[in-house]
């Protein structure tokens, strides 16, 4: 099970073996759960869900309501360089990964911003992510392996995506917490 591809494959079914109402309705006990550990964040980056990936948006709505300013990922059409982040803003179109982003808006950098929702394909208990293999996340974030200050990184998952151990490689970075439907794992103390 050590090799990346054949495990992303296997947990990717298990989310997907999920059904569709059951992730809805793990979307929305994430959001009731997630909005108070994010009372202190006024910039939050999130996702835009793909495939099975957990769905932040429910999240997204309630951080809006209580007046937080939320963006989406944006990546550069050349690649290597870090994600920069959109506030939030329809109307939404077709980025270089073929994922939906705003249209326009103010660049907000990595490091401008409080929170970051991070999505997965596994992870476990000490905060070790398993991503999509492009490193992306990754590569905008490393500086937070040195920095103190924000963001809180808090991936967002299904329980069945917990493993024992994430086989890791030195680039990658370590989250600060996860929050599935059914408990948050708390992995360095430095939450929002």
């Amino acid at each position: 099970m050590r090799d990346k591809h054949g495990l992303r494959r296997s947990l990717r079914e298990c989310r997907k073996a999920l059904g569709v109402p059951a992730r809805a309705t793990s979307a929305r006990q994430v959001a009731r759960r997630g909005l108070p550990l994010l009372r202190r964040a006024r910039h939050v980056g999130i996702y835009w869900p793909v495939g099975s990936e957990l769905d932040p948006r429910p999240l997204a709505y309630a951080l809006m309501r209580a007046h937080r300013a939320v963006y989406l990922p944006v990546a550069d059409r050349h690649p290597g360089r870090p994600l920069v982040f959109l506030p939030w803003r329809p109307p939404f179109v077709r980025g270089s990964l073929d994922i939906p982003e705003p249209r326009w808006g103010r660049r907000m950098r990595a490091r401008g911003l409080d929170a970051v929702l991070v999505p997965l394909v596994g992870f476990d208990a000490r905060g070790w992510r398993l991503g999509q293999g492009g490193g992306h996340y990754d590569r905008t974030f490393g500086f937070v392996r040195r920095a103190r200050g924000r963001p809180v990184l808090i991936g967002l998952a299904y329980e069945c995506q917990r493993l024992a151990s994430v086989p890791r490689e030195g680039h990658d970075v370590r989250l600060h917490a996860v929050l599935t439907e059914r408990r948050l794992y708390r992995a360095q103390d430095r939450l929002a």
